[in-house]
């Protein structure tokens, strides 16, 4: 079993993607975003895509509902389990040099949260996913960011400050992507 999904390996759905791999044939292929699965799906018959139900895509308004309406009669759902997400930090810049964050759209509402708490009102900008954040964070010197807390673990200076930490459960959906002679037309 191929299975396609974001990578590279830090991310949830590679780490989900590792829970699933049970045969020296099983390989698992990392993608920068979900976007680039779906515009390459049509060369993925007859093997898999794993997608979390919180894939929301950064370019448009465009989830795992969308997908699951949009491709029913070119999917077979195979699996779908929980699994929980690694643990996820919300990061504060103390030497920021913009006044905004930048974040994966899956995690929103967690910062949304927050600076509602907080009474905070700053641009929010979204990428692909949690490391692209994470870099244009450090890079840009943005004031927020969410990242997986390992990765922030690994990369921690006094520079920055862990306000909040998350681990939700996640519901996982594993779909085979049907070869033409099983679409129904």
């Amino acid at each position: 079993m191929i299975i396609h999904t974001l990578g590279p390996e830090g991310t949830d759905s590679y780490a989900a993607a590792q829970t699933l791999v049970s045969a020296e044939e099983d390989d698992i292929v990392g993608y920068p975003s979900f976007d680039t699965i779906l515009h390459q799906l049509d060369h993925f018959k007859g093997e898999c895509v794993l997608l979390p139900v919180a894939f929301q895509s950064a370019r448009k308004p465009y989830g795992w509902k969308e997908f699951n309406y949009d491709y029913w009669d070119k999917i077979e759902l195979l699996n779908v389990f929980s699994k929980k997400t690694k643990p996820m930090v919300l990061v504060k810049n103390k030497l920021r040099k913009e006044d905004s964050a930048m974040i994966h759209p899956a995690t929103s509402i967690f910062l949304e949260k927050y600076l509602d708490r907080m009474n905070e009102t700053i641009p929010i900008t979204y990428t692909d996913s949690k490391i692209k954040a994470w870099t244009a964070f450090q890079k840009k010197g943005l004031k927020y960011t969410i990242i997986s807390e390992d990765v922030f673990e690994n990369e921690r200076t006094d520079d920055y400050q862990l306000i909040e930490r998350y681990e939700p459960e996640m519901v996982w959906c594993l779909y085979k992507i049907k070869q033409e002679e099983e679409i129904i037309k």
